[in-house]
């Protein structure tokens, strides 16, 4: 099957959870078909991804697209009904080099990857079409509206609304549509989409467990609380900032020596101000982020704004290190890794599952109990294997027919 898959992160290397999914969702499908993808990519040194994405995709085009470029043009959506999200990836480039391969090619799929890349497919598309939202952005922007000042939170209100007409617009128009998590599916398009998979996310193992193979600097950090992200992202900021400002303090009063480390790439001028709070440490990038989870005592997840799955929650899940997070991203998580989570989203609450953690080994004990079987199921090779079936249902199925065989019951009807 010749597949065109177009995404609007250069998908290499898989270091955010956008372009992990992307990533592992080419590298399978890769085993099966051939796979055309076009791409954008920040800065030419990103680009340079493009190489080792060849030896697994036929062709790769990548469009450097400056964020200042993309910012200049998501302001355009003042004047314009068009989502700023959608702006922001707006190319003539792209869209002729979309337009060249549609006429070129004859495709059996065409596989979109995030919303803000359906502009470049035409309607009606010359094959079986299909798109991850991965999340519902709209209601990223809605939460984001909700803890922000005006004119911010007007603006944010704005794009969440823009954006739900338009993802509903998408959903009518493509044969089917993916999201991440059953909570995806409900609050996609404001809540009014119809037949919508879910294909959750899977997680790549780290190596087992073994203490005396970490560093002198990480065992000189111990015992830890460890939050790992992207840093410049502002959820995960509002997240550590949270924890810094109001939960660590409550737990040092008991537990002193715990200290609660921020691992992850580009933190921002204000996550670094955290580092001079007692007991907080920012590291930026590292090396092996699954040496730092193999050392915490707890991984934390103290989500306020959180769409989809926390991939840093799978990670911390599969190497049997206890997690304690806050109710929103806790309903992304299913299965038996549900019943490992402890859920608190008041400080208090929060800072009292930690030192149940702290004090009681039995919680370590049992996730660690749990991280092999947990590896299995919760493998991008387990959670993927659904993707082929999708394939291979939607193409052969009659155009405009949505056909579905999920494991997991699609939502259908007005929510």
């Amino acid at each position: 099957m010749k597949i065109l898959y177009l995404a609007h992160r250069i998908p290499f290397p898989p270091n955010k959870g956008e372009k992990t999914r992307c990533f592992h969702q080419l590298q399978y499908l890769s085993a099966w078909h051939s796979i055309d993808l076009f791409c954008f990519a920040d800065s030419n040194q990103e680009a340079e991804g493009k190489l080792a994405l060849q030896h697994f995709c036929r062709k790769v085009h990548v469009e450097t697209l400056t964020p200042m470029a993309g910012f200049a043009r998501a302001a355009g959506c003042l004047r314009k009904s068009t989502p700023a999200s959608v702006l922001y990836y707006q190319s003539h480039k792209m869209n002729e080099a979309v337009r060249k391969a549609l006429s070129n090619e004859s495709y059996d799929l065409i596989f979109v990857y995030c919303s803000s890349m359906a502009q470049f497919i035409p309607h009606p598309a010359p094959a079986a079409t299909i798109i991850d939202f991965v999340d519902a952005d709209s209601a990223k922007w809605e939460q984001y509206s909700k803890s922000a000042p005006f004119p911010m939170s007007w603006l944010y209100a704005r794009e969440g609304s823009l954006l739900a007409a338009y993802e509903r617009q998408i959903v009518n128009n493509f044969d089917l549509s993916v999201v991440a998590t059953a909570q995806e599916a409900l609050e996609l398009g404001g809540g009014s989409c119809s037949a919508i998979e879910v294909l959750e996310n899977g997680v790549t193992s780290p190596s087992v467990n073994n203490l005396p193979t970490l560093s002198q600097e990480i065992r000189d950090l111990q015992p830890y609380a460890l939050f790992v992200g992207t840093m410049d992202y502002h959820p995960n900021i509002d997240a550590v900032t949270y924890f810094a400002e109001e939960i660590l303090p409550l737990l040092r009063v008991t537990h002193p020596e715990l200290r609660f480390l921020i691992v992850g790439r580009d933190p921002t001028a204000q996550v670094r101000r955290l580092a001079r709070k007692s007991g907080v440490v920012v590291t930026g990038t590292v090396l092996d982020v699954h040496k730092y989870i193999d050392g915490a005592a707890v991984a934390v997840a103290p989500f306020r704004i959180a769409q989809g799955i926390q991939n840093k929650v799978l990670e911390a899940l599969v190497a049997g290190i206890p997690v304690v997070l806050t109710s929103r991203p806790a309903r992304a998580v299913t299965g038996d890794a549900r019943d490992l989570l402890l859920v608190a989203d008041a400080p208090k609450d929060f800072a009292a599952a930690i030192r149940l953690v702290l004090d009681d080994p039995q919680f370590r004990g049992r996730a660690q109990a749990a991280a092999c079987s947990l590896r299995e199921s919760l493998s991008w090779e387990t959670r993927l294997s659904r993707l082929d079936s999708l394939v291979k249902s939607i193409v052969s199925s009659p155009h405009g027919e949505r056909q579905f065989v999920s494991g997991a019951p699609a939502p259908s009807g007005k929510r």
